[in-house]
C-alpha cells in the first residue's frame, strides 16, 4: 500500500505497529532504517522496530530496513497526535 505524505508529498508506505496503530514509513528502504516489514495477508504490513544489536544481524543478512516517515518529514510535527 503505497501513498504520499499529505505535507511533503514524499512516497510512503502505511504499515501497522504490533499495537494496531498506523505508521507511515518512507517507501524506499535505507541502511539507516530500524524497521523491518512483516508481510501479512490482506492487511497492512507489520512494522517491527528493531534494536541496535538486531540491526547488526539484519544488515549482515541484507535485510531491507525502513525509516519512520516521522523522522524524515519536514512537517512531521503537524501530524503527530498529542496524548493527554
Amino acid at each position: 500500500m503505497s501513498d504520499q505524505c499529505r505535507s511533503c508529498r514524499a512516497a510512503i508506505i502505511w504499515a501497522e505497529t504490533i499495537t494496531g496503530r498506523r505508521m507511515p514509513l518512507d517507501k524506499t528502504p535505507t541502511p539507516e532504517g530500524n524497521i523491518v516489514l512483516g508481510i501479512r495477508h490482506q492487511q497492512p504490513p507489520l512494522a517491527l522496530v528493531k534494536t541496535k544489536q538486531a540491526l547488526v544481524n539484519l544488515h549482515a543478512k541484507g535485510e531491507l530496513l525502513y525509516t519512520s516517515h516521522f523522522v524524515t518529514c519536514p512537517q512531521a510535527s503537524q501530524h503527530r497526535r498529542t496524548h493527554h
